[in-house]
């Protein structure tokens, strides 16, 4: 008899990849705006370095202030797969039954 693997039937290996990649995007730009600074502070760059790290600022905050909505479509997606795997495991146990009866 075969073993299958169930690893991952509930969603929750894209759940995690999902997180592990916004905490990378978190730490990239934390990075990012880390050395914009550093740039911001040195004399040798011109005025114009203040318009792109304000810029760079405003897009990053700005990007992960909808990370709550993502979490909730990412929670959705993952209680629609749980119903999903219900369905197909009540419709493997009850393979017997005739869809007319209850």
């Amino acid at each position: 008899m075969r073993k299958i693997s169930k690893k991952g039937q509930m969603g929750l290996d894209t759940a995690k990849l999902f997180v592990l990649a916004i905490l990378g995007l978190v730490i990239i730009s934390i990075a990012t705006l880390i050395v914009l600074d550093a740039l911001n502070t040195s004399s040798s760059i011109t005025a114009d370095s203040s318009d792109i790290v304000n810029n760079t600022s405003a897009a990053l905050s700005e990007f992960f202030e909808n990370t709550s909505t993502w979490f909730s479509l990412l929670a959705v997606v993952i209680i629609i797969l749980i119903i999903a795997v219900v369905i197909v495991v009540v419709n493997r146990f009850g393979g017997g039954a005739t869809s007319g009866t209850l």
